[in-house]
């Protein structure tokens, strides 16, 4: 059957599929364009540029060589450490 009526009125199916669609698209596209998370302050995450224990930046999950980081913004010493270390698996 049409998804139009011989008068050219569209039908309901014919409706539904179209906002099932955009909808889908909607989502796609929606997901696609997020930003990007911004990074957090050294102050913020207590950030030191000494381990603490065995913990340090170069052994994160976080880490970014040479001397960076996912999560913080700024330099990152690899011996240096903050609040939101995650020991690399």
């Amino acid at each position: 059957m049409s998804e139009t009526s011989k008068t050219g009125e569209v039908s309901r199916r014919g409706l539904l599929k179209t906002a099932a669609s955009a909808a889908g698209a909607a989502a796609i596209l929606g997901v696609a364009v997020q930003p990007a998370a911004a990074k957090m302050s050294q102050k913020a995450v207590a950030y030191q540029d000494t381990p603490l224990g065995d913990k340090t930046c170069d052994t994160c999950s976080n880490w970014r060589p040479p001397n960076g980081c996912a999560t913080v913004e700024g330099e990152i010493a690899p011996k240096g450490y903050c609040r939101i270390f995650v020991l690399k698996r």
